[in-house]
């Protein structure tokens, strides 16, 4: 053991920088993994945590307008496999009517949410706080859900004031409500909580009445037949409905973005760290080819050899686990913090601590293995190759191309390109790692840019176009529509618009059961959406149905479906099916008229003349139609909607960027330590025949700089095409209705910034690296 640590000390005092670098890529690739398995430990058990106190519905009818309570129990005690079910009302606020009162007030005007005043419940879907106590505030007291923390600037202790109708009423914050279905921008709607007296006081007085019709069931995914059956009850359903699979993947899309480009990542780390270990152990077996000769002629057998150098680099291996599974749990709170922000606070528990230490004993295993396979190759050294000849393990063999004669070249640059060219193995170590490197660093750049981006709006469902206006379910509905119109025919400043109106019908799914699907109809329904499969809709009798809605009825492109509406069916051919990822996926469009059937919702795309300022323009109409309306620009709903994800997935390439930054400059501070070492005789003869200092640095420098170049480039294009499939297969995989994702790339930053940054950290330590040239030359080598 002593002799051990012996070598191990005289090893790495002999070669520091290489060691060292080893011990860091080992350790930032299991903090990556230890973290990723974190998040997603924390995740799972923080949502199971939850929802075992809050417990929210696995079915959720939102309803606005008077209910029938009597035939919704009636209904939901005949059926099958119900446990319970309950029914909250909520009163509908408007964001203009509330306002935080403070050093500087503002609304929450230009909140997308809708949001509702609500009591807590007895039972289920309870709201909690941040340590998941249920919640009871007092008269005058408000809880906020935190969802509105990453837009708006309340703390504990502000007050809010209400005023709509003539009434008026203050509230204070007294605490932040953790919402297990209400999480998520996702969702558009979020809930306040206030007293039983002040609800009492406020509910049909003020706002809009709205009911959730909750149910439970023996098993979850009940949900959707369910949903069939209680719609075609004709029970309320005057708003959106929901199931407990959707409520979970909202809630978990931020969380699971963010596990999953911290898995992608840490995953190349692996391969990198696993190939800078290869290139270290190699250059120290080259290196010491005499000490393995001897070794093998005192008789000293492969294995006995092996374990030597295994002993070592197990040794830097473990050290560098260790370091990394510390850093992980110090930063576990930085990592979880949006979970926990979501969720309410988790405890780490032994499945946190514990599965980690299972993905560090894998790469442990991994790393082993690994080492063990390359050290192979000592069996195929023979005494009088490595004592005679010096003959190590990668031998060069001499080119003649008659490139050398070229006077046109500089000589440095020459030597260069042909050592480059030849002899690229030596460096593939350093394309790789840039190729890596490059791919790491821009796959969440483009992910980022592209939920950024309003050219994502077609995943949603709609049309591009500059203000998308919305009227809100309800009663009066035709009334609104007309209204708008009224508003659109007179308006100078739009250039043109579409129309989409949202009606229920009914369809067999792929168990040959009726099914409720929710068509858009109108000219331009289905236009421009992306499409997996097949086109939109041209004719009357065509129609486009989500991915999800594809799956559900086991239809694909070219097939038929029947359609139910008014008492009548009729054929369609499914045109296209495309991808959604609002209402749960579960869309279809078709520019038949449905008359007669009663709609559901009305949707415009309008687009203004140039020139016109969108959110004026919006703001403007917003104030001219009043409530039950929502008016956004295009840009603002991006932002309103996927803006939580979109600051996560921020973080993670602020974090993924300066990661590869640092690993770039690490790995080639080792290539070029090993290098050098390795190539001390060659510098020396070199620089005998005439060669300068500055002459070696700059042909190291062209070498490093053209290689880096290559690898970058081949990363650049990896991850634009990779890279697509990669996060397409995770959303997939969620089953959030989309499957392949073109990404909307940053031009500039893509094929510029990243690729600059990178050239001139690889030049920038290249340079650095080779400052201690000057003290290669002949005499010292025959010294030494």
């Amino acid at each position: 053991m002593n002799m051990n640590l012996n070598m191990f000390k005289n090893d790495f005092k002999r070669n520091p920088a290489g060691n060292i670098a080893l011990i860091l890529f080992m350790t930032l690739s299991v903090t990556l993994v230890v973290a990723a398995t974190i998040v997603v430990v924390q995740l799972t058990t923080s949502m199971t945590g939850m929802y075992k106190i809050a417990e929210p519905p696995h079915f959720l009818q939102m309803h606005k307008g008077e209910i029938d309570q009597e035939a919704i129990d009636e209904f939901t005690v005949s059926y099958e496999g119900v446990t319970s079910w309950q029914t909250s009302p909520m009163i509908n606020v408007y964001g203009d009517d509330l306002r935080i009162l403070g050093e500087q007030p503002f609304s929450l005007a230009d909140s997308r949410l809708d949001i509702s005043l609500v009591k807590q419940n007895t039972e289920k879907d309870l709201l909690l706080d941040s340590n998941r106590k249920v919640i009871n505030v007092n008269k005058g007291e408000i809880g906020v859900p935190v969802i509105f923390l990453s837009s708006y600037d309340i703390n504990i202790g502000d007050t809010i004031e209400y005023s709509s109708n003539g009434i008026t009423k203050k509230f204070k914050v007294t605490t932040f409500v953790h919402d297990a279905q209400m999480n998520s921008t996702l969702v558009y709607s979020t809930r306040m909580l206030i007293s039983d007296e002040d609800f009492v006081e406020l509910f049909g007085n003020v706002g809009e009445s709205e009911y959730l019709i909750e149910t439970y069931f023996t098993d979850s995914g009940m949900a959707s037949d369910f949903q069939s059956a209680y719609e075609n009850a004709g029970l309320p359903q005057n708003g959106p409905a929901v199931t407990y699979q959707m409520i979970f993947l909202i809630s978990a899309f931020t969380d699971i973005l963010m596990a999953m480009i911290i898995i992608l990542v840490s995953l190349l780390l692996v391969l990198v760290a696993l190939m800078s270990i290869k290139y270290t152990l190699m250059a120290s077996l080259e290196e010491e080819i005499g000490e393995i000769g001897t070794m093998k002629a005192i008789g000293m057998t492969h294995r006995d050899i092996r374990d030597i150098y295994l002993k070592k680099y197990k040794l830097m291996i473990a050290l560098g686990i260790v370091i990394g599974y510390v850093i992980a749990l110090a930063l576990a709170s930085f990592f979880t913090s949006h979970v926990s922000n979501t969720f309410g606070k988790q405890p780490l528990s032994i499945w946190t601590i514990g599965i980690p230490i299972l993905a560090c004993l894998s790469l442990y295993v991994i790393s082993n293995h690994y080492c063990k396979k390359i050290l192979k190759k000592i069996k195929k050294v023979t005494v009088v190759d490595a004592l005679v000849f010096g003959k190590g393990f990668d031998q060069k063999k001499r080119v003649h191309d008659g490139l050398y004669k070229s006077k046109q070249i500089p000589i440095n640059l020459l030597l260069s390109a042909r050592e480059t060219f030849y002899h690229f193995k030596g460096f593939f170590l350093i394309f790789i790692s840039m190729m890596i490197v490059t791919s790491i660093m821009i796959v969440p750049m483009n992910l980022l840019s592209t939920l950024k981006s309003k050219d994502f709006i077609p995943y949603m469902g709609s049309s591009i176009g500059d203000v998308l206006v919305e009227i809100d379910i309800g009663e009066n509905l035709e009334n609104r529509y007309a209204a708008l119109h009224d508003l659109i025919k007179t308006e100078t400043d739009i250039k043109d618009y579409s129309e989409i109106k949202v009606v229920r019908v009914e369809t067999a799914n792929a168990d040959k059961q009726w099914m409720n699907l929710r068509v858009g109809s109108g000219d331009a329904a289905g236009k421009k959406l992306k499409y997996i499969d097949g086109k939109e809709p041209i004719k009357e009798n065509e129609i486009a149905v989500s991915k999800l809605n594809a799956n559900e009825m086991g239809k694909q492109a070219g097939d038929k479906a029947i359609l139910r509406f008014n008492g009548i069916e009729k054929t369609f051919f499914i045109s296209g099916v495309y991808q959604d990822v609002t209402s749960g996926g579960m869309t279809a469009k078709s520019k038949y008229s449905f008359e007669g059937v009663k709609a559901e919702k009305y949707q415009l795309i309008v687009n203004v003349n140039d020139k016109v300022d969108i959110e004026e323009k919006a703001a403007e109409w917003s104030s001219e139609m009043g409530t039950g309306y929502d008016i956004q620009p295009m840009e603002e709903l991006i932002d309103q909607t996927l803006g939580v994800v979109s600051k996560q997935v921020q973080v993670a390439t602020i974090a993924v960027m300066t990661i590869g930054i640092l690993m770039s400059a690490f790995i080639i501070v080792l290539f070029m330590k090993l290098r050098l070492i390795k190539d001390a005789s060659q510098i020396a003869i070199i620089k005998a025949i005439g060669f300068t200092n500055k002459d070696v640095k700059k042909q190291y420098l062209y070498k490093m700089s053209m290689i880096s170049f290559a690898g970058i480039m081949s990363g650049t294009i990896v991850s634009n095409i990779l890279g697509e499939k990669i996060i397409s297969l995770a959303f997939n995989i969620m089953g959030l209705g989309i499957s392949e994702l073109t990404f909307i790339v940053n031009l500039w930053i893509v094929f510029l910034f990243v690729p600059l940054v990178l050239l001139i950290v690889a030049a920038s330590v290249t340079w650095f690296s080779t400052r201690n040239i000057k003290d290669y030359n002949i005499i010292s080598l025959i010294n030494e």
